[in-house]
């Protein structure tokens, strides 16, 4: 695989697939079949459409993207999208899991075809990630990718599965901007986006807390912190009980937060909404404990992970957060996917695992309804997709691709019930899924008609 995108590739690409289309490639190539595949089933990939993007696929395999932080500060929740990514491909390959419970699913690939992984690591920076998934694309062929982390990641890479019509679902990037001026009718967050969590916190943060309380704001200057940032004002104190008390910013890559620990301190305030991430915001409250922060003021933060919390061990007690899925969550789905998870690992996975392998599984089961691999079809059926599985129950929103399921409010726990539940936080509350119009924000921002399906 190049990083590298030549001049004309593109037209390159699209011209042999019309020749595969055309059955004319077998002698060009010295392939045996058309370019639509037998399939292992004996379907033929929905080859009565015309060609577009990388459809259709070539042979009796289909290859499939990973493109996520495997190392860096986010490498830990990308390790563990990997994961779910690896088990996902197994498990539609052969069978195990959530395949075995969805109808929609045969555990012998997608329409007959087995699955080729190809995967890359980011490293958690949109210009590798963009050269990563640009190789997939035009090298490897891949019909669909999952993966990204950092907000800054996924927005970059929209663009790709626009431009080059080909399917991409994200992992757990929260920039409101992702559902709202960057929407791209080729990409879906199955995530919730910063305006999500800001209302959520906002119903359920006063019902726990309080509701005469000040709340004071850290978080990293850029999208993913500014965009929850302004959804917790929005939601806590513009339109809330509680009085805002200001906020410091985090340089993009700083990690020394005394500076913002200080003016956390000078402003007086009882809650501090910590928009940060990962190891950043593992590192960042660890100095909170260490200068007596949280012994006064709750930490919130907008979007916790397994890997936030364990390294604080029992420091991370009593901070909030909001998680959209947790292997606590008592549904039968989850319960199937963490058993499986568990049989293979011999590890309880968090929601970085579950991200990648439920959103492949929900791309698997829409092309199975669609009957083809043909990207504008896929597309428009998972515009009208609804499940119910260990995110429990779910539909995407055609204005802007936003997911609609449930999301949970967690808090950290103590060593004895991290041992307990097997992981470093226990749900506290379940919301509904969260439903904002269509005319609303940031739904009100995404110009979807302006982002053609390819086939008009």
């Amino acid at each position: 695989m190049t990083n590298k995108r030549e001049p004309g590739d593109e037209s390159r690409r699209r011209y042999l697939k019309g020749l595969a289309a055309g059955g004319l490639a077998a002698g060009f190539a010295g392939c045996t079949g058309d370019g639509g595949g037998d399939g292992g089933d004996g379907g033929d990939g929905g080859s009565e459409y015309e060609p577009i993007g990388n459809f259709p696929p070539e042979g009796d395999t289909v290859a499939i993207g990973f493109n996520g932080p495997l190392s860096g500060a986010l490498g830990p929740d990308g390790q563990d999208q990997e994961l779910g990514f690896d088990l996902a491909v197994q498990h539609l390959n052969n069978g195990g899991g959530l395949v075995d419970t969805w109808d929609a699913l045969s555990g012998d690939g997608i329409l007959g075809y087995q699955i080729e992984p190809t995967k890359a690591d980011t490293g958690g920076d949109p210009d590798t990630a963009n050269s990563n998934i640009n190789g997939m694309i035009q090298q490897d062929n891949i019909q669909f990718w999952t993966g990204g982390m950092s907000s800054t990641v996924t927005l970059a890479m929209q663009d790709v599965a626009q431009r080059e019509k080909v399917p991409f679902m994200g992992g757990n990037s929260t920039s409101s901007g992702i559902s709202g001026e960057n929407c791209s009718r080729y990409y879906f967050h199955p995530t919730f986006h910063a305006e999500i969590i800001g209302m959520a916190a906002g119903t359920l943060l006063p019902e726990v807390l309080g509701e005469d309380r000040e709340l004071f704001h850290i978080y990293m200057d850029y999208s993913y912190g500014q965009s929850n940032r302004d959804a917790m004002r929005t939601h806590l104190t513009e339109n809330g009980p509680w009085e805002d008390a200001g906020g410091s910013a985090i340089a993009e890559g700083e990690s020394d937060h005394q500076t913002q620990i200080q003016d956390l301190q000078d402003s007086g305030a009882d809650v501090v909404h910590f928009a940060s991430f990962g190891e950043f915001a593992a590192s960042g409250l660890s100095q909170m404990v260490d200068a007596g922060v949280t012994d006064d003021v709750d930490v919130f933060i907008p979007h916790v992970s397994a890997f936030t919390l364990d390294p604080m061990g029992s420091d991370a007690e009593g901070v909030y957060g909001m998680e959209p899925w947790n292997p606590n969550y008592d549904n039968e789905a989850s319960n199937t996917f963490v058993e499986a998870y568990q049989d293979e690992y011999d590890e309880i996975p968090n929601q970085s695992s579950m991200h990648t392998y439920e959103s492949m599984l929900v791309y698997a089961a829409a092309v199975e309804e669609a009957g083809a691999f043909h990207p504008p079809t896929v597309v428009r059926t998972l515009e009208e997709f609804e499940w119910e599985q260990a995110w429990g129950s779910s539909q995407f929103r055609e204005c802007d691709h936003q997911v609609e399921r449930p999301w949970h409010l967690v808090q950290g726990v103590d060593d004895a019930t991290a041992e307990e539940i097997g992981i470093r936080t226990e749900v506290m509350e379940t919301t509904d899924p969260i439903v904002y119009e269509c005319d609303a924000y940031p739904a009100n921002e995404c110009a979807m008609d302006e982002n053609e399906y390819g086939d008009e």
